[in-house]
């Protein structure tokens, strides 16, 4: 599907990347799965022990950011850089996404770090107690590839893997293309939790490389659902369980509160949620220009698959298409009317 994003998002695949796959991580570490109180789903998986109170905890998202991303393949590698996050506190897309996007600056000169590679293991491991303590690299590095980039110049924001400073999570925009869409009209930025269009393009709903404005719809659909499951505060993975989410959604709203609160006013509520996030966002600052992607992802296409390409005219007419699909103007900014109803 080559939507794995590789080497700072240069590439959907990596030779050796099968190594990081589930089946393979089992065959060469001991895991051990464990679930939330009475959760049949179990999707936390932690391996290199034989307990669920010790080993590191993987998921897809630690294993793309501080492998492939990174150029790495190394189980071994992956996993202990996982530990080293966890153990400080930092998010493994950040970490992963600044660390990728500092290793290409260096390999183009920008950055003055001999060591600092696609597919340098021991730099990788080096690098993450010095972005938590604010040491030698790690001093720059801590402050996310948006301001890297904003420090180092020479255009090199045009490949800083991030949207409104938020760094990319593992979903190749150019060939996910209702995510690139989820993506750029992000309110917090490239948030793969609040905006699930992945779903979308990984059905026979659109064709992921070839994105028009259906897809709009199709993205507003899966915003509003996370909005609704985020504010009922459930997990994620029960997104496909309701033949209807937001019938069900009012049914376990007033079996626990004792309001009474149909389907419909379930779905506005979801509308009002995303509409206060992007007004609290003009209020903040925000401009257009800002619902957009890394320049690298609109200009090129990806080097192992020529038919994955986004152009900037098509996203302008994504974000517009959506922008009218939830009411706003064309630019995204809320009619007078909305401001005042929310």
């Amino acid at each position: 599907m080559n939507c794995l994003p590789t080497r700072n998002f240069t590439a959907g695949s990596m030779e050796g990347s099968e190594s990081l796959s589930p089946q393979q991580l089992q065959l060469a570490h001991d895991k051990v799965q464990v679930s939330c109180a009475a959760c049949t789903i179990g999707c936390t998986h932690i391996y290199g022990k034989q307990s669920s109170t010790s080993g590191t905890r993987i998921e897809y998202e630690n294993i793309f950011a501080l492998g492939p991303l990174c150029g790495i393949t190394n189980q071994d590698t992956v996993i202990q850089a996982s530990q080293l996050c966890d153990d400080f506190g930092m998010d493994t897309i950040s970490v992963g996404g600044t660390i990728a996007f500092a290793m290409e600056c260096a390999e183009r000169g920008y950055l003055d770090d001999t060591l600092l590679r696609f597919g340098n293991d021991e730099r990788l491991l080096q690098l993450i107690p010095q972005i938590a303590n604010r040491t030698e690299m790690g001093a720059l590095l801590a402050n996310g590839s948006k301001r890297v980039a904003m420090e180092i110049g020479q255009d090199t924001i045009d490949f800083a893997p991030q949207v409104k400073g938020m760094e990319i999570p593992g979903y190749e925009p150019r060939a996910l293309q209702t995510m690139a869409l989820g993506f750029a009209v992000g309110a917090r930025g490239a948030d793969h939790n609040r905006s699930g269009a992945y779903e979308v393009d990984f059905s026979e709903q659109v064709d992921r490389k070839r994105a028009d404005i259906t897809a709009a719809a199709l993205a507003i659909e899966t915003e509003d659902k996370a909005a609704v499951i985020d504010s009922l505060i459930l997990c994620k993975f029960l997104r496909g369980v309701f033949d209807d989410l937001h019938a069900a959604a009012a049914d376990m709203l007033n079996l626990v509160t004792g309001w009474d609160i149909n389907r419909d006013e379930i779905i506005e509520s979801a509308k009002r949620i995303i509409d206060l996030k992007k007004q609290f966002n003009i209020l903040a600052g925000w401009s257009p220009e800002e619902d957009t992607l890394p320049k690298r992802m609109l200009q090129t296409a990806l080097a192992d698959d020529p038919d994955a390409s986004l152009s900037e005219e098509t996203l302008r007419m994504l974000v517009k298409a959506y922008n009218r699909g939830r009411g706003w103007t064309d630019d995204g900014f809320l009619q007078s009317t909305t401001v005042h109803e929310v």
